[in-house]
């Protein structure tokens, strides 16, 4: 019992903070995906900024084989070196996060992406990194 407690708390833990998120709306992608942050989570360290975004998919993603219309990433931007990781990424059945969790996946190592102009990271490297406190 104690086990499944313990199982149960950490369930909670990583699912629930997501259902306090202020979600502002950065972009939407030609494909109709949208994009969100949260600036609560909006943490600056020099040219470091950690943050939680959102991506909600209309159109449902098939990611192994499991369909997930939203994804709420936990990414760190280096906004001197333009590039950017996740740490943590949690699939959810609809949109806004809501509904059930489908996947949780945790980096295995920290894996910087660079960031090129013209794409969806670089206008939402530009928010987080330009975010006015």
């Amino acid at each position: 019992m104690h086990r499944f407690s313990i199982a149960l708390l950490l369930a909670l833990t990583i699912s629930s903070p997501v259902q306090a998120q202020l979600w502002d709306y950065i972009v939407t992608s030609e494909s109709g995906n949208r994009y969100y942050i949260d600036p609560l989570s909006i943490q600056r360290k020099g040219s470091i900024v950690n943050y939680i975004q959102l991506i909600n998919y209309p159109q449902g993603t098939d990611m192994r084989d499991k369909g997930m219309l939203s994804f709420v990433q936990f990414k760190t931007n280096d906004c001197a070196q333009y590039r950017f990781n996740i740490s943590r990424l949690i699939g959810y059945e609809y949109e806004n996060a809501k509904g059930s969790v489908v996947t949780i996946e945790f980096a295995k190592e920290e894996k910087w992406l660079t960031i090129n102009p013209k794409k969806i990271a670089y206008i939402i490297h530009q928010e987080v990194c330009n975010y006015k406190y």
